[in-house]
């Protein structure tokens, strides 16, 4: 599956996204969580805190915007992704 992601609010994200706006990626899947997944997969483990919490859940700390709408936090993990779709993933540290 093909999106294009872009990471907001990190102060050092990973490598691919350093200087970018927006990341074409594609990744196995099309959950929320397999992109998720994908992008940890290049970051080191204190890093992936800003994305996961203690559990393994996306932390309550990261916003998700699919196609400009934002996601409820009942079920975002698995939200289904659509090719094309914009994802942006905001970390807003509470």
């Amino acid at each position: 599956m093909k999106v294009k992601v872009k990471i907001i609010g990190v102060s050092e994200p990973p490598p691919e996204f350093e200087g970018q706006k927006e990341v074409p990626m594609d990744f196995p899947g099309n959950s929320v969580g397999d992109l998720i997944q994908r992008i940890l997969s290049g970051m080191d483990s204190e890093s992936r805190g800003i994305f996961l919490n203690e559990q393994g859940e996306i932390s309550p700390d990261l916003s998700i915007i699919v196609n400009g709408i934002t996601v409820s936090y009942s079920n975002r993990f698995n939200l289904r992704l659509k090719e094309g779709d914009l994802v942006e993933l905001v970390s807003a540290p509470g």
